[in-house]
């Protein structure tokens, strides 16, 4: 791969070392600079390059936490206000600094590993974000949950403690981890990817009654799945278990309408128990 293709394919921005390794010769990375700019000493980059990359390299750091979880393909909603980097040098205010790095980081790219993005993301984000990174690392299999809760042993935090700890590696989607942790909240006894006879798998059945489903957005796209999810619909109430299905939207922006409907189907439907 010729030098300004490869610097690219880094996002167009590297550390002359990382260049050096790769097989480019002085001499190139040489042209390379003046190609681009060396916005601090040791780095190249390239008009238009990566702007977190850069911002991580300027700052001797990795990218981690929120900063590294679409990077790596994790669940995560919102782009972080301000950046989070895994350091080991001294205060900063240009962004959220992680101290602790427990795994090598990604051998070209100023990325912090899996598992360190998930350990910081626990002990960081709010609850929701937290846990669906942990969630989705878990069930790709890209870290073990076993390995994150040796980590997390007692004299760490316990905020990223009980964060792990809703986690469970079985959810299919971002929203169906934010729906599951409301139910929790709420204190009903939920069963996430519940197994329902003539029926099959549900995302949710809540107090052994409500069937609750995250359709997502490529749901029903075909004629049939719809006949099929309608069969679903109906063998679920005749064996007494109604159904409510939500789009991840009404997940992110109207929870509380869930929790309304959720809550009313399951007292009139009690009620109509009682009154048989």
């Amino acid at each position: 791969m010729e030098p300004v293709q490869y610097l690219r394919s880094l996002g167009g921005v590297a550390r002359t070392a990382t260049l050096l390794r790769a097989g480019i010769t002085k001499r190139q990375v040489a042209e390379l600079a003046e190609l681009g700019s060396k916005p601090v000493r040791g780095v190249i980059a390239l008009p238009g390059c990566d702007s977190d990359y850069l911002f991580a390299l300027a700052h001797n750091g990795l990218l981690t936490c929120a900063s590294a979880a679409t990077r790596h393909g994790l669940w995560i909603r919102d782009r972080p206000a301000r950046r989070h980097l895994a350091v080991t040098h001294a205060r900063v205010k240009a962004f959220i600094p992680h101290r602790t790095i427990r795994f090598p980081a990604h051998e070209h790219l100023p990325v912090a590993s899996v598992a360190d993005t998930v350990l910081h993301a626990l002990g960081c984000l709010e609850l929701s974000e937290a846990v669906s990174v942990a969630e989705s690392a878990v069930k790709s299999r890209r870290v073990q949950l076993p390995l994150l809760k040796k980590l997390l042993a007692p004299n760490r935090s316990a905020r990223a403690r009980h964060a792990l700890s809703l986690v469970t590696g079985t959810a299919g989607s971002q929203p169906e981890v934010e729906a599951r942790l409301l139910f929790i909240a709420q204190g009903w006894r939920v069963v996430a990817q519940a197994q329902i006879p003539g029926v099959g798998r549900v995302d949710f059945l809540i107090e052994g009654i409500v069937i609750v489903e995250i359709d997502g957005h490529a749901f029903h796209d075909d004629r049939g799945s719809f006949v099929e999810d309608r069969r679903r619909t109906n063998v679920a109430l005749l064996r007494g278990h109604p159904t409510l299905r939500y789009p991840p939207e009404v997940v992110w922006r109207d929870p509380e309408r869930i929790l309304r409907e959720v809550e009313e189907l399951l007292l009139n439907w009690r009620m109509g128990r009682r009154g048989q």
